[in-house]
């Protein structure tokens, strides 16, 4: 076992997760695969290519560290790029099935096969824009959460998002917090951002007045290797 896949593996242990040597392995060969194609297509920062567990595969993994998907669920990953956090999450959550967007051709074939070399028959990669995509009934309302890494505002993150999430029960209470996950109820937005957000998030508001914006810290057991401490998990209802 590597370092990284201890290293790893400690972490995701100290959250009160498990992970399999075989998701291990998976997840090294997918950070191969990812230098490798870093070198011809840029998917992630050439500065990150050292870093690539903790600024990637461990900031993907914070979904599952604070969030309990439930099992069945459908996930639109808005903006993959590289297969970030998509890719990681579908290695170690089987039960759920992934499809991951971006609208730029090379990305998205470079992330086909990585998906084809890993084997990951809970992953379909779609190369399209969000604002077309969620007009064709394949994929609108049928997500029960779109998630996305730092790739726009927020507000044009609801508005790309709200096509593709299934229409929420009124009755049902949007989140159940325990002591480590927020446990979702309802279709959401869910993004990870940094900085102070108190501008952005009003901005979403004004451009949306009938969304909930839920706010979470992203700390775990571990997060203290992180940069920017200060990263906020980002909870939208849009229905």
């Amino acid at each position: 076992m590597t370092q990284n896949e201890i290293w790893l593996r400690t972490i995701v242990q100290k959250n009160n997760l498990t992970i399999t040597d075989i998701e291990l392995s998976e997840l090294t060969e997918y950070c191969v695969l990812l230098e490798r194609w870093n070198k011809s297509i840029n998917l992630i920062s050439r500065r990150d290519e050292e870093n690539i567990w903790r600024n990637h595969i461990l900031m993907s993994l914070v979904f599952l560290f604070r969030i309990e998907f439930p099992r069945g669920a459908k996930i639109l990953d808005l903006g993959t790029g590289g297969g970030l956090p998509g890719i990681p999450l579908s290695i170690m959550r089987r039960d759920i099935e992934f499809v991951l967007v971006d609208s730029i051709r090379k990305k998205t074939t470079a992330v086909e096969d990585m998906v084809e070399a890993l084997g990951l028959p809970n992953v379909k990669v779609v190369c399209g824009r969000a604002e077309d995509l969620g007009r064709l009934n394949i994929y609108a309302r049928t997500f029960d959460a779109v998630i996305a890494r730092a790739v726009s505002s927020l507000d044009n993150l609801v508005a790309w998002a709200a096509p593709f999430l299934k229409i929420g029960e009124a009755s049902k209470k949007f989140v159940v917090s325990t002591p480590q996950r927020i446990v979702l109820t309802r279709p959401v937005l869910i993004s990870i951002k940094g900085g102070d957000l108190s501008v952005e998030n009003d901005r979403a508001r004004k451009r949306f007045p009938h969304i909930t914006l839920h706010s979470f810290d992203v700390t775990f057991n571990g997060s203290e290797v992180l940069d920017n401490f200060g990263k906020k998990i980002i909870l939208v209802e849009t229905n």
